[in-house]
Order: structure tokens, then sequence, then C-alpha cells
């Protein structure tokens, strides 16, 4: 078996880009008050976007709030806004940590409807207001959660600004991808102050390419419309196709290999160790499916082994911190790493995953965590499967699949 990375043959290359685009700068410059949504395809921008905008208002607002899914997407904001020396005034958290710290809501209640709607109350019988709230990964927040912070959003401002991708929608919300929806049923008015990105930066066509053609399957059978920037307009429910970037382009396809279970943690470690002697500055995903923390924790071993510096995080706990920036190696979860990316990816144990015939919603999600976890990768992804299942099947038609999304130079 050869090496799987070889990071010398994309360095030159990487993603290096900080700097906004046209539509980019407009969105950071939409005026302060009101509400704004950024709907925009993974790899696209938007958390940058995001960011660049808490330094516009900074120096309007006396209490600004950030919040995000998951806690390494938090991590990565929190260590941005330290860079650009952004400490005052912000608050910068994950919905449930915040919600737990100041309004004593137990995340515990958010898998039961009933017990979900407190957090509404909570809010509005708290002493906090914010002039500023801004959300990133908003695709996965309860509509509950978004009523709650328009309780602690300033009257005044009104300015609440949030981003988001329905293809990434891992932890369910399937109301919000219907036709029908619109944000107006939750409060929040975005008519004339929304902006749609469509061009991904993140990715190498070859991997969007891919993870792509994966996705497509599932959005037909869940009744998802997908339409191009152009076509989308109002419909919150539409997938926006993407556009790929010419210049990601390292004619380096993503790889779909069979390893056995039993030398797959072994192999794995060997290879990144291979990888990362190719150029040592480099940042490698290993992605496994939410269910199997037992494959995490061998694979961890095995990189320990070799003494490969990496985090493997035991709980959730241990997930509020920066793994993007380079050299760095995570081992978890493809949805606890919603949101991040990395020069390389493995994804461990695709065949983990199954289909729900029955079940189009819970299809959907199950497909959009691999199509997330595809799409954390920048220039190398390398897919591993013991056995043949209707996922690694699908795998192969999508890797397999002529290329149809446009391209910018």
């Amino acid at each position: 078996m050869g090496q799987w990375i070889d990071f010398q043959q994309t360095v030159n290359q990487r993603l290096l880009r900080e700097d906004l685009d046209k539509e980019q700068t407009k969105v950071k410059n939409m005026n302060i008050k009101g509400h704004g949504l950024v709907r925009g395809i993974a790899g696209s921008g938007k958390s940058l976007v995001l960011r660049n905008r808490v330094e516009k208002i900074i120096d309007e607002f006396d209490d600004i709030l950030i919040l995000s899914y998951n806690r390494f997407m938090n991590g990565w904001l929190k260590s941005k806004l330290r860079e650009k020396g952004i400490n005052r005034q912000v608050t910068c958290n994950t919905f449930n940590s915040w919600a737990y710290h100041n309004l004593k809501y137990d995340y515990k209640f958010d898998n039961n409807d009933a017990l979900r709607l407190q957090v509404i109350d909570l809010a509005e019988k708290s002493r906090l207001k914010y002039q500023a709230i801004l959300i990133d990964e908003a695709q996965d927040f309860y509509d509950e959660w978004f009523k709650a912070l328009l309780e602690v959003l300033d009257s005044d401002t009104k300015s609440l600004f949030f981003v988001y991708d329905n293809t990434q929608s891992v932890y369910g919300q399937p109301h919000r991808r219907k036709q029908d929806w619109s944000w107006r049923k939750l409060g929040i008015d975005v008519v004339g102050r929304s902006q749609i990105f469509d061009v991904n930066y993140r990715n190498s066509p070859e991997i969007l390419e891919s993870a792509w053609h994966f996705i497509l399957t599932s959005l037909a059978d869940a009744n998802i419309k997908v339409s191009k920037k152009e076509q989308a307009g109002g419909r919150i429910g539409d997938i926006i196709e993407p556009k790929t970037k010419k210049s990601r382009s390292s004619n380096i396809q993503p790889l779909l290999l069979q390893i056995p279970n039993y030398e797959l943690p072994s192999t794995v470690a060997q290879q990144v160790k291979l990888a990362l002697s190719s150029h040592q500055q480099s940042s490698i995903g290993v992605l496994v499916h939410p269910q199997n923390w037992e494959l995490k924790n061998v694979i961890s071993t095995e990189l320990s082994k070799l003494n490969i510096q990496h985090h493997a995080p035991r709980g959730s706990t241990e997930r509020n911190m920066n793994v993007v920036d380079r050299p760095f190696v995570i081992v978890d979860s493809w949805n606890a790493l919603k949101g991040v990316e990395f020069d390389a990816v493995i994804i461990a144990g695709l065949d983990m995953a199954d289909e729900f015939p029955h079940d189009p919603d819970a299809d959907f999600q199950e497909k959009a965590g691999i199509y997330t976890a595809m799409t954390r990768a920048r220039d190398h992804l390398v897919m591993l499967y013991d056995t043949k299942n209707s996922i690694v099947d699908l795998m192969e038609t999508a890797l397999n699949s002529p290329d149809q999304l446009e391209s910018e130079a």
C-alpha cells in the first residue's frame, strides 16, 4: 500500500485566504441595525464574514454575543477574535453553554418539545440585553433558541446576524428545509437583508464534486429542492448548488479504500505519520461516525504508539479549543468537527453509516454528516471502509460521476 497523502503535492497552493471578496465585503458592511442573514454553501467563507462583521460593529455596540452550535467552532472563533485583539465587549460561546450559565437552561431539555420551550420564558425573565447577536451554524439551532435570543436582543438595535447552510443540517430542523417555511414564523425579518454565497473557496474542485454527487440523491429523496443562487431568491428551503474555484484544483482525486477493521487503526496511524513527514506544518482530521467512539479511541492509541501528537476528546468539555491552525492532528466524530477544516481528512469507517429508506429526513441527516465530513478537507480526502454496503456503493458512484458544477477562475 502506497502513501495516501503527500502534502508536497499541494503545499504551494494551500488556502491562506483571509481577505473578503466583493459579495462578502457587502455583507460585512450591511447596516449594523436590524436582522440579517447569510445562506452559504460549505467553504464559502460564512464564518470568516461573521468574524469580520464583529470587527465592524465592535466600536458601535457595548455588548455583543457570538454563538455557535459546537465547541470546536466556538474555539476557532475565539482564537480568531484574539488574533485581531478583540476580547472586550464580546461574549463568545456555544448556545448550550451560554444558556446553562446565564439562563440555567439544561441542554437535556433540547430533545423534549415541551421542556425546550422553557428557554424562551427563562430568557424573557432574565435581565440580559445584548446590542448585537451573531450566530454561526444557525441551521442547527432550534426555533425556540432563536425566540429566546430575540428576548435578550436590544429592541432598539435589533442587530441579529446569522449564517447557515441547510446542506449541513445534521441535527434535525427538517421543517426549515421545506418550501413553505419562512424566518418570519420566528419573528425574524430578513427581507432585503440577506445574501447567498455559492462559491466554495475551501475545497479542491475534485473534493467538492465528489461530495456534491454523494449528497444529491438524498436531497431528491427528501424532496429538498436544489437551486442555483440566481434562482433561489427568497426560497428558504432551497439548497444552493455550489460553484468550485478552479485555482484550488490539485488534480488529486479523493481515495476510497477497503481496509479490514482489524488493520484500520494501525494503518491510519502509519499513514498520518507518512503524511506529516511530507510536510510537518499540516493539519489532519481523522473523522469517525458519531456513534463509533471505540474506533476513535483505538486510533488515538495507535497514534500515541508512534509518538504522534494529536487530540482525541473523551467528552464534549475537551472540545472547546481551536483545532484548525497548523500543525494539528485530531481524531473525533464528523459531527463534532462540523464547521472546521483541515489540509487533509481521513474518514475512518464509512461503512458505519447507513441508509434510512423509510425516513427521508433521517436519511438526509445521516448523509449530510458524511457530506459535511468530506467538505472539511481542503486538498486531500481519504475514505476507508471494511464491508461494502449501500453507503459505500453510493460513494463509489459519486467518485466516478462526471463533473457538473460551474466553476470560477
